[in-house]
């Protein structure tokens, strides 16, 4: 039976592209096939090349990949409005620029005897929250002489002011708030200058960056939404009481995979589970955990667990492991979701995460088998994931910088068959790379993760009330 479940797998199998052009290619062709895993697949790749593009700020790319998120998302009946606005203004930028560029090249022609000196300003196109960071995004990169930060603190008055003086313009009105902050004013201080002011009633644990043409400013307040986010969801999210089941996995006779100085997998997963745990609860979400100890559970347990609890979401907690030559080089977070479709990459993982329930494989039959090809979970599925591999990366890169991501993606998991709520899996690192290891065994690493994990839900949970 195993066998067959193997070729089963490895009949449907994703190739790799060298590049992002190469996946592109392969998307737009997915989009045309009638298939809606196809199209589905394509819609994933077409997101995977739109993060890639704004990393490596590759305009042209980004601009191929919102299309096709669009193209692809309208088929899938996915809510693509932001990526419709997105790509409507870079166009409406991309004009503004090769307007500038002909004015300029006729005041050349036009001037052969005197030199016309053109000042051009650094320009603030919008700000947006991000995960507790704000970002300001700007028209071309800045350099470290163009930022000025300085403090206004009156202790007696409880007034801590946090200033940031940009050589730059600001084209529209933006308006800030944060439900933790007294105020933020974003004004054109000098015809040259911006100002941003945040004013606390408490001191603030403040730093920021710059990159490229982004400024980020970090500002540790936990819960980032804004205030206009917040009154716009705050009706449904108190009508609606969330449930959430956490499943560590693994457990008992099951150790699962055991890594750097005999650190489990079991054990880890287990503390992470019970971090998050506390996490969600102070923000008013009920959570059920499939075990609390050192015991085994079934896989068909642990969903038939979630589906009784009558659950939201399932999410089943993880660790990676590869053989001894390749421990110092796999490292990073993935998060997976139930679909057809996967990698060979995904297949590995799951072949590892199922090994210990073979004999469930004939539980779940073609009952189930529905339930993994059902297209509207596995889109709530996929959007979960997003959200949980973002929340996870953010809390815990703003502690260590080398945290990779290794993405979201497909698996045949045989943990989240079953679930009759969006489920996802979590690859929360390496047990076999010495520094992760080393760092899952911490509570202080434990409880950034858990924080990720937390925000990536409620995340979630606003974004679909």
């Amino acid at each position: 039976m195993f066998r067959l479940f193997i070729v089963f797998f490895l009949h449907v199998s994703l190739l790799f592209a060298a590049n992002n052009s190469e996946i592109l290619k392969r998307a737009d062709k997915l989009t045309k096939s009638p298939s809606k895993t196809k199209i589905f697949r394509a819609y994933n790749d077409y997101k995977n090349v739109y993060s890639r593009s704004v990393m490596h700020s590759n305009l042209d790319e980004r601009k191929s990949a919102l299309h096709g998120i669009i193209i692809s998302g309208k088929k899938l009946h996915i809510d693509v409005e932001k990526y419709q606005k997105e790509l409507s203004s870079l166009k409406k930028s991309s004009k503004k620029r090769k307007k500038t560029a002909l004015k300029m090249k006729n005041i050349k022609k036009t001037s052969s005897s005197k030199k016309i000196k053109v000042i051009h300003y650094t320009s603030l196109k919008q700000a947006r929250w991000d995960d507790g960071t704000l970002i300001l995004d700007f028209d071309r990169k800045l350099l470290k002489t163009d930022v000025n930060y300085f403090k206004l603190i009156d202790k007696k008055r409880s007034s801590f002011r946090y200033i940031f003086d940009i050589h730059a313009v600001k084209n529209k009105n933006i308006k800030l708030r944060h439900t933790k902050l007294k105020s933020i004013r974003i004004s054109q201080y000098k015809h040259n200058i911006v100002r941003l002011v945040f004013e606390s009633k408490r001191k603030l644990n403040l730093r920021f960056k710059l990159e490229g043409k982004h400024l980020y400013i970090f500002l540790h307040l936990g819960s980032s939404a804004p205030l206009e986010s917040q009154a716009k969801y705050k009706l449904k999210t108190k009508a609606k009481k969330r449930v959430v089941v956490i499943d560590p996995g693994h457990g008992g006779k099951d150790n699962g995979a055991t890594g750097y100085k005999n650190c489990r997998e079991k054990n880890i997963v287990l503390q992470v589970a019970q971090a998050v745990t506390k996490q969600l609860r102070k923000r008013g979400i009920t959570v059920y955990l499939t075990r609390t100890q050192d015991k085994f559970i079934k896989l068909r347990n642990r969903t038939k667990y979630a589906n009784k609890k009558k659950a939201d979401i399932f999410i089943s907690i993880h660790a990676n492991s590869v053989p001894k030559k390749n421990a110092l080089k796999a490292k990073g977070l993935e998060t997976y979701f139930l679909s057809r479709s996967r990698s060979s990459r995904a297949t590995r993982v799951a072949a590892v995460e199922n090994s210990k329930e073979i004999e469930d494989m004939n539980y779940f039959g073609k009952n189930n088998l529905l339930n993994f090809m059902n297209r509207e979970k596995i889109i709530a599925s996929n959007k979960l994931a997003i959200d949980m591999q973002k929340g996870m990366l953010s809390s815990l890169r703003k502690h260590y910088k080398d945290v990779k991501d290794n993405g979201v993606r497909e698996g045949p998991f045989w943990v989240l068959v079953g679930a009759q709520m969006p489920a996802v899996l979590l690859e929360i690192g390496f047990v076999s790379n010495p520094i992760e290891a080393s760092r899952m065994l911490t509570k202080k690493y434990q409880k950034y993760l858990a924080k990720g994990i937390a925000e990536g839900i409620e995340r979630y949970f606003i974004k679909n009330p």
